[in-house]
């Protein structure tokens, strides 16, 4: 579930710990929504996304956010339940909304220069936390865990290229059953590009 442009997935610490089997997870939050979605007020604001990872369906009642290290039960979550690989959205705009049927929103907004921010169990431990803050933020990129890498070519694979001349190639070669010409060449992984005027590298054959 995104709702940016861009998406910054950066791997954090948590001083929190672990998350624990069965529980939610405080996956990605934006803390400067200049062009995104905008809640059923029709304004803007910034978001915090929880995530459930695991294959059962998970209660939120009783769950909180916030904002504030020495107030861990700033704001708690009403009885919603997030499905298996599920994920919720919860408003960051200050206007204390846990209607169960409506949006949520949080009695606290984000900081985009960086703030404290956690998520905690009904029994008031923190789950998990951006300690002591998270880092500045930019306009509509929101931040979060870490996401897989998938590496679908590795370095040194076989690969074709070609150094056009002029726009007449368009996106064709962009096509799944694009097929190069004779003016293609033949490499291995990885490529670059110089500067004007500097010696064009050569891939190896």
């Amino acid at each position: 579930m995104k709702f940016t442009k861009q998406i910054a997935l950066l791997a954090l610490l948590f001083s929190g710990g672990l998350v624990s089997a069965q529980e939610p997870v405080l996956n990605e939050f934006l803390a400067s929504n200049e062009s995104g979605i905008r809640d059923e007020d029709g304004e803007l604001q910034d978001w915090i996304e929880i995530h459930n990872p695991h294959g059962r369906e998970l209660d939120l009642d009783g769950w909180y956010l916030s904002d504030r290290a020495d107030d861990p039960v700033r704001w708690r979550f009403p009885a919603v339940a997030i499905a298996p690989g599920g994920y919720l959205v919860v408003f960051a705009s200050g206007k204390a909304r846990n209607d169960p049927g409506s949006e949520l929103h949080a009695n606290f907004s984000l900081e985009n220069g960086g703030e404290y921010l956690a998520l905690v169990r009904p029994d008031g431990r923190v789950a998990q936390e951006f300690s002591p803050l998270f880092p500045p933020q930019r306009d509509d990129i929101s931040y979060g865990l870490s996401a897989e890498v998938v590496n679908l070519i590795e370095p040194g694979a076989a690969a074709d290229y070609h150094v056009p001349r002029s726009d007449a190639l368009g996106t064709g070669w962009a096509a799944v059953d694009f097929s190069p010409g004779a003016d293609w060449q033949s490499g291995r992984m990885g490529f670059g590009y110089y500067a004007e005027g500097e010696e064009i590298g050569v891939p190896p054959p």
